[in-house]
């Protein structure tokens, strides 16, 4: 039984440290969200597993593929994107070609508009894909 009271102290302690620690945390951190704190630097799209970034990009003029329309997104980040929004990416990215998607994905880069967080798992996932198709081709 004395086993039981330590082993609920314990618990009841650890609960209470937790929860000092994030009344701390919060006192400490900021208490509005700040975009600025969250922007990417510049040529990054955020799919670093499949990106092909090179300091000369920064240079060059991005290239349009019929979707201007997505450049209201400019410095919006990804997890600000409605479902409707991320539905407009999805569209663009699978009326392109293969050999254009990496392109796509660099102009976006440059356009400063990031992929919304709702269709960046399935773009890098098709870009593997591709990937791992032109090794094997």
């Amino acid at each position: 039984m004395k086993s039981l009271f330590i082993f609920i102290g314990i618990i009841i302690f650890f609960s209470l440290s937790v929860y000092i620690w994030n009344l701390i945390q919060r006192k400490k951190g900021v208490t509005e969200a700040n975009p600025d704190k969250y922007v990417r630097p510049d040529g990054c799209c955020g799919a670093h597993e499949v990106c092909e970034h090179t300091a000369d990009e920064l240079n060059t003029k991005p290239e349009y593929f019929d979707d201007e329309e997505l450049d209201r997104f400019e410095r919006k980040l990804s997890h600000e994107y409605t479902d409707e929004e991320a539905e407009e990416f999805r569209e663009v990215f699978y009326t392109l070609y293969d050999e254009e998607k990496s392109l796509w994905l660099k102009s976006l880069r440059m356009r400063h508009i990031s992929l919304p967080q709702q269709v960046k798992k399935e773009m890098v996932d098709v870009m593997k894909s591709l990937h791992k198709d032109l090794q094997t081709a």
